[in-house]
């Protein structure tokens, strides 16, 4: 699709919080985010040893849905978290009917794929990629863009789904790589980027990756900043690349993990926080558990926030404005969802900003 240097693009998974933090941006972010969806399974019901959903149940909603919240601005689309032997009623693959009903409501989606999926996989993405004319995604990890056949390999994947490199947009994620020495990091990346010409031949070229905590019991303060090490890889590998290199856009996972988090809701006991981005890093303010001490300490956590002097002015951005105003009494507490979304939504504005400033006029 073309993306530029200035393009964000945040790997949300397909969730409550997710799409409504997209849906709140302000027109001017939207503008400038291409967000890679991950659909994700139906989750495990442990209560009745079972899934909650079928996988029609868990997918149907999708393409209203993205109509609804996100309209026909363009997206990426993964459905690598699904088991490959997935399938919807009929037989049909579920990444054919996502793309068709899609379709059907006008979407704009690249489907995104890698290295080694199923032959199933790369059927339904051809028959796809043949009737919506956008390319395709290719994602892929640090490990094999370090492999010497690598360049070769990509170029007989694309061109066995029938497309060429002008018509690929080449993402590398590093996921939840260790970040540390970063400088090391650093020079490997600059140095793998011009190792070959496909990185210049490519429609686009992204560089993911994220350093947030697995789990918020990683924190151990009631307010503390962490370092945004993905946000600051990325500047330092467009600092190392040779003047002319071609534009790099940049992604992250927001205010997540690469992973999704597992185990029997019914016995977790996750904390009020508030994960609220700042420059080259994110500002976390953790309470309670919640199933124990309700949400009401959420007044406590925005007021923390906002005596930091980390909150952004009046109006920057959905997120930041509720949080005042939960602070003040003139928003409800909310729950956990609620703060997926106002902090994930304050997130994407602010990365949008820093990519703008970074880059310049």
């Amino acid at each position: 699709m073309g993306l530029t240097a200035k393009t964000y693009v945040p790997v949300l998974k397909w969730r409550q919080g997710e799409y409504q933090a997209l849906l709140r941006l302000h027109a001017a972010a939207k503008d400038h985010v291409v967000p890679l969806i991950e659909v994700t399974p139906p989750e495990w019901d442990f209560e009745h040893n079972r899934f909650k959903k079928t996988i029609d149940g868990q997918l149907t909603p999708f393409a209203s849905r993205l109509e609804k919240k996100w309209g026909v601005r363009p997206a990426f689309l993964d459905t690598h978290l699904l088991k490959p032997t997935e399938r919807m009623l009929g037989g049909i693959h579920p990444l054919a009917y996502l793309l068709d009903a899609v379709r059907a409501r006008g979407g704009v989606l690249t489907p995104v794929t890698g290295l080694g999926r199923d032959l199933a996989h790369y059927n339904a993405l051809a028959a796809g990629m043949a009737l919506d004319g956008r390319g395709v995604a290719v994602r892929v990890s640090l490990d094999e863009i370090a492999d010497p056949v690598f360049p070769a390999t990509l170029l007989s994947l694309v061109a066995s789904l029938g497309v060429g490199l002008s018509e690929t947009d080449l993402i590398i994620d590093l996921a939840a790589k260790n970040f540390e020495p970063l400088a090391d990091l650093t020079a490997l990346v600059a140095a793998l980027l011009q190792s070959h010409a496909i990185y210049g031949d490519v429609r686009s070229l992204v560089l993911i990756g994220t350093s947030f905590p697995v789990s918020m019991g990683e924190v151990k303060l009631a307010s503390q900043v962490l370092p945004r090490l993905e946000w600051k890889l990325y500047k330092g590998v467009v600092g190392a690349l040779t003047p002319g290199f071609r534009p790099l856009a940049f992604g992250d996972y927001a205010i997540a993990s690469a992973d999704i988090p597992g185990g029997d809701m019914r016995l977790l006991k996750p904390s009020a926080t508030i994960r609220f981005t700042v420059a080259d890093g994110w500002f976390i303010t953790k309470g309670n558990n919640v199933r124990d001490n309700g949400y009401g300490q959420y007044r406590g956590q925005c007021g923390t926030v906002i005596a930091s002097g980390h909150i952004a002015a009046l109006g920057y951005s959905a997120g930041s404005d509720y949080i005042r105003g939960c602070d003040a009494k003139t928003e409800k507490t909310g729950n956990l969802t609620t703060w997926r979304w106002v902090g994930t939504n304050h997130h994407i504005t602010r990365v949008v900003d820093d990519l703008a400033s970074f880059h310049g006029p």
